[in-house]
């Protein structure tokens, strides 16, 4: 605001000093003995190219300020937007969980593990907290656990089969009668909402889990 007022009065005294300059010309009033160019050599007429060019230079000034200020923000702004629209991951480790058993791999979002968290506590925390099994110490959540069973369970889809139809852990007996399952839904009221979406993310988490804290993950309530 300084500096627009200080441009203000320098333009001011410019207009000022151009009518004075126009009425000396027009009334013909030049001090005896003095040229033509008398009044365009009086010191107050000589600033004027000065005090434009200083009203200038500040106006020039002004606009460059303001422009700087306006791309830093839009730029600050961009960043902010760039920021807001990729993943939320703040709260998750950089862990490929494996989908099948030819390799592929996926990386969970915060929103996916969180989700995988609360359907895993609200359908397997009962039997499986911590990632251990209260109905058999012996066979738990831990990833040495699942490469070990037949077939093995340590990728998202073959988890994701157990859920809809749980073996023992040599394979070789239906047990949905006496585990939670699709299979058996009519038994376990839990798992008749249950989507195959549903199953995947709590599979994810347990994964998920094996490879975050392997050395508490399975150790049941020695842990948690």
């Amino acid at each position: 605001m300084a500096c627009r007022r200080e441009v203000s009065v320098l333009v001011a005294l410019c207009l000022v000093g151009l009518g004075a300059h126009a009425f000396v010309v027009s009334s013909g009033r030049v001090a005896p003995g003095a040229g033509p160019s008398a009044a365009s050599q009086s010191p107050a007429l000589a600033s004027l190219p000065s005090l434009e060019a200083a009203a200038s230079g500040a106006e020039e000034a002004s606009c460059w300020s303001f422009a700087s200020r306006f791309l830093a923000g839009a730029a600050v702004g961009a960043f902010l937007l760039a920021a807001s629209a990729s993943p939320a991951r703040a709260d998750v480790d950089d862990v490929l969980v494996p989908v099948d058993g030819k390799g592929k791999t996926v990386m969970l979002t915060k929103e996916g593990l969180n989700r995988g968290k609360r359907l895993f506590n609200n359908a397997c925390a009962t039997c499986h907290v911590g990632g251990g099994t209260r109905t058999n110490q012996n066979v738990g959540l831990g990833i040495e656990e699942l490469k070990g069973s037949t077939p093995p369970r340590d990728n998202i889809e073959s988890l994701v089969d157990y859920q809809n139809n749980p073996t023992t852990y040599d394979g070789l007996k239906d047990i949905s009668e006496v585990h939670p399952s699709i299979r058996g839904a009519d038994i376990w009221p839990k798992m008749q909402s249950m989507k195959q979406s549903d199953l995947y993310d709590i599979s994810a988490y347990m994964l998920y889990m094996t490879a975050t804290i392997p050395e508490k993950w399975g150790g049941g309530k020695q842990y948690y």
